[in-house]
């Protein structure tokens, strides 16, 4: 069983995405330098497959022209190469003082993560890329300095990451039962698995899956870390601690 940390560890979700630029090398400097402990991230892949860092399918949100305007129609990502990405401007949404601020490329934010030594959690939507593009994303890893996890949804998707990477940090955000965590602890070194639930407040509450309880956060601590999302108030970082938990997901609404 893992000791209760003192403190609640705290994730930036996408960076430090509510005072910067979401998916950016601003906001993952910012984490580094505010001194969260880890970084959660979603990766997309460009037109001619490169891995790059963007929430949403189209750009259209988060990214303008150079000269400040929306694009004009919804533009998906993996519609653009890179170099087209690239000349857009990912940082003006969120003020002239991000203005110039780009699309980071999965080498850029590996060598960033390597040099200042803060972990990645790669979201889910890893397992929507092709074969091929993961091969891409899990290649890259293995030759960075950078420690790095991946979220897992299913059970059959552990075993896959882990015939890939065997040492890999694994992040389950899937159904969580009894069947579920027998089969985790099987697979995972308790070290290297983290077990994600849904912290039950507003900002999760779109979200149909079970929200964490005492139950279930003593279950989870039995073969690995608890970690809970999405958190924003002081209050909420005091309840997830005296649930145990290890880890908890902001987007910088809480301060480590």
């Amino acid at each position: 069983m893992n000791k209760e940390p003192k403190n609640v560890a705290l994730e930036a979700h996408r960076g430090v995405s509510n005072e910067y630029p979401e998916n950016t090398l601003a906001a993952f400097r910012a984490a580094k330098e505010l001194g969260y402990s880890m970084i959660e991230l979603d990766t997309k892949f460009t037109a001619d497959d490169k891995c790059i860092f963007l929430h949403d399918a189209t750009l259209n949100r988060t990214a303008r022209l150079a000269d400040g305007s929306e694009l004009e129609k919804e533009t998906r990502a993996d519609s653009l190469t890179l170099d087209e990405i690239r000349e857009l401007d990912a940082g003006i949404y969120m003020g002239e003082r991000f203005k110039g601020e780009k699309i980071p490329t999965l080498e850029e934010v590996l060598d960033f993560a390597g040099e200042a030594g803060i972990p990645l959690k790669f979201d889910n939507v890893l397992w929507s890329h092709t074969p091929e593009q993961r091969e891409i994303l899990f290649s890259a890893v293995e030759s960075s300095d950078a420690v790095c996890g991946f979220t897992c949804y299913s059970i059959e998707q552990v075993k896959a990451l882990l015939e890939r990477l065997p040492d890999a940090f694994v992040h389950f955000d899937g159904t969580v039962n009894d069947e579920s965590l027998s089969e985790l602890a099987k697979l995972v070194k308790p070290e290297r698995l983290y077990v994600w639930m849904r912290f039950d407040n507003a900002t999760t509450s779109w979200n149909t899956t079970p929200p964490v309880n005492e139950a279930s956060a003593a279950a989870i601590k039995k073969i690995g870390k608890l970690g809970v999302w999405l958190l924003t108030k002081p209050e909420e970082a005091e309840r997830a601690k005296k649930l145990g938990a290890y880890i908890a997901e902001t987007d910088g609404r809480l301060r480590p």
